[in-house]
């Protein structure tokens, strides 16, 4: 009796082992059909912009003095003054240089301030996709290639299309662009 439920158990559970569901998204189109998303991006494309002209106005005033001072310093200049304009000219550089570093901080910190929600819904609607449909694995077909790993999508199933209905992404948002295209 044991052996016939052994023999039965190694024949059931390879079975089972077929019978699992896998799928794949595609992330960057969801994002990029997401509103919201745009919305992110644009406000953080204006924060780079406003964060890139402050640094260029600050490099351009210290090439201005920069060449003040090396117009005006000659010979005659008092070995004092010149230390001073030195000294000044280097204390506009590490300033120049405390403010890319800031606002590289302070650019990365919104950037991930605004994105970590949109990216928090999408694996949300990932989730409910998994567990509705049963799905063993779902996994995003853009950073797989960039793992080296290798999705055969014939015999997994597309789900991007379910998570953006789940998001309530439209067809006519994603279709759109590609119309553009032709």
């Amino acid at each position: 009796m044991f052996k016939k439920l052994l023999l039965l158990v190694l024949f059931v559970a390879p079975l089972s082992l077929c019978a699992q569901k896998f799928a794949h998204f595609d992330y960057g189109t969801i994002m990029q059909a997401m509103p919201e998303f745009k919305t992110a991006q644009a406000s953080i494309e204006a924060l780079g912009k406003q964060y890139q002209s402050e640094i260029e106005g600050m490099q351009k005033e210290l090439q201005t003095k920069a060449e003040k001072y090396q117009k005006e310093d000659t010979d005659a200049t008092p070995a004092n003054i010149k230390e001073r304009h030195q000294q000044e000219l280097q204390d506009m550089y590490q300033r120049l240089q405390q403010a890319q570093q800031d606002n590289t901080e302070k650019f990365q910190q919104e950037q991930q301030k605004k994105m970590q929600p949109i990216m928090q819904k999408v694996m949300n609607a990932v989730n409910t996709v998994a567990q509705e449909g049963g799905y063993v694995y779902i996994i995003d077909k853009n950073a797989s290639q960039q793992a080296g790993i290798v999705i055969n999508e014939t015999l997994s199933t597309d789900v991007t299309s379910v998570v953006m209905k789940k998001l309530g992404i439209t067809a006519s948002a994603t279709t759109a662009a590609p119309a553009a295209k032709k």
